[in-house]
């Protein structure tokens, strides 16, 4: 306790802990670390413990992007390989009843399974926005649906892969 009061006169932070029978002063703030390091004399220890929290701040930030690209890369991949199932179903379920323009979004989809709708748009002759794409291949997913429930069969959602996640 007294070095929990030494330190709170020094303008530290600290917390008393009893672990296992044993007493500790506990600093978790890395300026209030370096502080009482600092006060205690140990400039040099300042100088490598802020290089190396430095270095894993810098290791959790790279740690973390990569994480999320790798999240969106999965989810992008299973978007297409969703949208190619259902564009495939509404083409049998449709048939020639498809106007030419829908049809052009769906054909484009199934040629280029891997592309985002960005990339389909620069596919696309005369090259057409990530909007226009999606608006036509939602809409004829729409057409193909209600068409399955009108002729009570299974819609575009009947050819997703078992194992697509939600």
């Amino acid at each position: 306790m007294a070095l929990v009061g030494a330190a709170s006169r020094l303008g530290v932070s600290t917390k008393a802990r009893e672990v296992r029978g044993v007493h500790r002063v506990v600093i978790r703030d890395g300026e209030a670390i370096a502080a009482m390091l600092g006060i205690m004399g140990a400039a040099k220890t300042v100088t490598t413990w802020e290089e190396m929290r430095q270095r894993r701040e810098v290791r959790a930030t790279a740690n973390r992007l990569v994480n999320f690209d790798d999240a969106n890369l999965r989810r992008s991949a299973q978007a297409a390989v969703a949208a190619c199932a259902r564009v495939e179903r509404a083409m049998e379920i449709l048939g020639d009843d498809i106007p030419d323009h829908l049809k052009y979004a769906g054909e484009l989809r199934l040629a280029h399974r891997d592309s985002s709708l960005d990339e389909l748009g620069h596919h696309a002759d005369p090259p057409m926005t990530k909007d226009a794409i999606a608006g036509r291949i939602r809409r004829l997913l729409a057409m193909a649906d209600k068409q399955a429930s009108d002729l009570g069969i299974p819609g575009t959602e009947a050819n997703l892969p078992p194992d697509l996640d939600d």
